[in-house]
């Protein structure tokens, strides 16, 4: 069975009416029956129950439509796999979280084809411990993350440090605290001018946390034991657009990037602080991660200083 074969089962299943289907796959309705027709002869048993209106799938056409979808799929890629094996066509596959991901693959790849033309590339927008999982697997050719875990096995290679900063909503900061706040600093307040706060007042506070398999948790949890830090209540989300959405909605403050925050869109914003606490770390390294043995080296290392020297300057953390 063809996938265009396949795709008018799967579209007369999801209308359940010969018109509407074949107008869907811009053929004609005689064109259609007689396809159903024909294959419900060839088979011997009947797919489609066209005796009531809405059409619909007999047990035999959902056992048939299920099985076939999985050969169609696996044939595609058994012929993807014989393709490269014949051309000897180049992949790489790349670990990256989904916000540096947004940030800089478009113009990391844009560059690297440049070099490698024909080059296939797979992207993978996982959580840190995952992408390392992978790349021990080796799943994945590369990574990039913040971890930084078995030297052994995997070279690490630092391409920036990315700000860390407490920020904090407008409704949740005290008053207090703002009206005894120098008013320049206030005034000049940003990623690199934050407010020095107390950690008393964060322990009556909502907090939004990173999911656990992500760095950024790790970051956080340090903070939280160094200055017992205990929140009134937690909201956990693995999307940081998510938790950004969430701070300027007021729900609690978050320890993260505040280069997210141009990729957040909310409906009247809160205001936001940029915070900090006495000799609180204030920022995290990020690496690219890989294996020496990969065959893909060359590839990867190319990748890693493209990176590095072109595509991070153009998008800083």
């Amino acid at each position: 069975m063809t996938p265009e074969k396949l795709n008018y089962l799967l579209v007369l299943a999801e209308e359940q009416n010969m018109s509407r289907a074949a107008k869907r796959l811009f053929i004609t309705q005689p064109t259609l029956t007689a396809c159903i027709n024909h294959l419900e002869k060839q088979l011997g048993v009947k797919l489609f129950d066209r005796t009531h209106n809405p059409i619909r799938l007999t047990p035999s056409g959902k056992l048939y439509l299920q099985e076939m979808q999985k050969l169609v799929t696996a044939e595609q890629l058994l012929n993807e796999r014989l393709r490269k094996r014949e051309t000897q066509q180049q992949e790489l596959k790349i670990g990256i979280g989904q916000i540096h991901s947004e940030l800089w693959c478009a113009d990391l790849i844009h560059l690297l084809l440049k070099r490698y033309p024909f080059l296939n590339v797979k992207i993978w927008e996982a959580r840190e411990l995952q992408s390392m999982e992978m790349l021990k697997n080796n799943e994945i050719d590369l990574m990039f993350g913040h971890i930084n875990l078995d030297i052994v096995n995997f070279h690490f290679e630092e391409m920036c440090e990315e700000k860390l900063i407490l920020i904090i909503p407008e409704n949740l900061m005290p008053k207090l605290l703002l009206e005894q706040a120098d008013k320049t600093v206030l005034k000049e307040n940003s990623p690199d001018h934050p407010l020095l706060i107390q950690p008393d007042f964060l322990s009556s506070l909502p907090i939004i946390e990173p999911s656990s398999t992500q760095a950024l948790y790790l970051n956080l949890k340090q903070i939280m034991q160094q200055y017992h830090i205990d929140p009134v209540r937690t909201i956990q989300t693995a999307n940081m657009v998510t938790a950004g959405s969430m701070i300027l909605k007021g729900l609690g403050y978050m320890y993260f990037s505040p280069s997210i925050f141009p990729r957040v869109h909310v409906e009247n914003p809160k205001r936001i602080y940029y915070c900090t606490l006495p000799k609180m770390i204030n920022s995290r390294k990020y690496y690219a991660v890989y294996k020496d043995s990969n065959p893909n080296l060359e590839i990867i290392r190319y990748t890693v200083k493209l990176l590095k020297e072109k595509v991070i300057p153009l998008h800083p953390t």
